[in-house]
Order: C-alpha cells, then sequence, then structure tokens
C-alpha cells in the first residue's frame, strides 16, 4: 500500500489549474490581480479624504462643554461682571491661540447689557457687532458694545448671526474655514 501511495504521488501532477487553458488562465489572473490594485487604491483615495465639517463639528461640540464650564465656574464663584469677563477673555483667547492657525474664530460674551467680541481672522472680514464696526483686518480684535435690545447680531462681511441674549451671562461662538473655495461654519 506504500508503493501505491508514492506512486501516485510521484504521477499525479497537482496544479491549480488545467493544463489546456493556460491562456486564459493568464488572462483571468492578471484580471485579478488589477482589480485588487484598483481597489486598493480606491480604498486609500478614499480614507485619506478628510471630511472638513468633522473637525469643525467636534471642536464645536468641546466649545459648547468648556464653555458650559466656565460660565458655570464664574456663577458658582460669584465672580463680578469685570472678573467674569476677564474669565470669558483668557478662555476664548485659548482656543485662539491654538485653532486659529487655519479658522476663523469669533467670540461673543457677556451680559445684556455689555457684549464683548473677541477674535481672531486668518483674512480680512468687516466684521460688527450690532452695526457697530469692531474689525476689518486679519489678526487678533476686541471690542465692546452695549446692546439695545435682548439680542445681539454679529455681522461677518454679508453674513448676519443673531444671538438671542438671556438674563446672566451669554457666551457664543461662529467659527469658520476656507478650504478649496467653499466656506464652512459652525455656531454655538
Amino acid at each position: 500500500m506504500e508503493k501505491r501511495g508514492r506512486f501516485l504521488a510521484r504521477n499525479h501532477r497537482l496544479a491549480i489549474f488545467p493544463e489546456k487553458n493556460r491562456r486564459g488562465q493568464i488572462y483571468l489572473v492578471s484580471a485579478i490581480i488589477l482589480a485588487v490594485i484598483m481597489m486598493s487604491v480606491i480604498v486609500v483615495s478614499n480614507y485619506s479624504k478628510k471630511d472638513e465639517y468633522l473637525d469643525l463639528n467636534s471642536l464645536r461640540d468641546e466649545l459648547r462643554i468648556e464653555s458650559g464650564k466656565i460660565l458655570d465656574y464664574g456663577i458658582n464663584n460669584q465672580l463680578s461682571q469685570l472678573a467674569m469677563n476677564q474669565l470669558l477673555q483668557d478662555f476664548s483667547q485659548k482656543y485662539i491661540d491654538t485653532e486659529s492657525r487655519d479658522k476663523n474664530l469669533y467670540f461673543v460674551f457677556g451680559t445684556q447689557s455689555n457684549i464683548t467680541l473677541k477674535g481672531y481672522q486668518n483674512t480680512a472680514h468687516t466684521v460688527s457687532l450690532d452695526s457697530t464696526e469692531v474689525n476689518s483686518s486679519s489678526g487678533a480684535f476686541l471690542g465692546t458694545i452695549s446692546p439695545s435690545g435682548n439680542s445681539a447680531t454679529l455681522n461677518i462681511d454679508e453674513n448676519s448671526y443673531i444671538f438671542t441674549l438671556k438674563n446672566g451671562e451669554n457666551f457664543f461662538f461662529v467659527i469658520s474655514r476656507e478650504t478649496g473655495g467653499k466656506e464652512y461654519v459652525v455656531t454655538g
């Protein structure tokens, strides 16, 4: 029985493809290899595309949480309006220092009687708060107004953002990024 097993192993050719259609097999194998290469290129290019909103949305969510904590801190420690304003200016400056490299950042905060606008622009835009021009050049800026009603309107060029002012402290923001001829904006 052992001889027979050796005979089969020696004389029986184990082939993945029968020898009759070698030319067709070569085309089939090359088509499979080409398809795998094309699929890997597609997967890599899809993976490398970054959604611009993804970065801005995560920053918006972070700012909502952090600004709420900062406001709670100031209110719980009964900070004066001047101290609260300085706390929010410092908080805004932290984000300007870390996030301004490719974004325009606008922070609106204060009470119904005194609103501060602090921000940074990579590119020059005309910025006004309740029709009072605050800045029209690139870089950091700071301005204050006394609103006439229970809302504040931030104008950045032709775009208007209306914020309803509540009793007590308020904190709002507008963040924009210009990429590939498109402008992405988030507010909070």
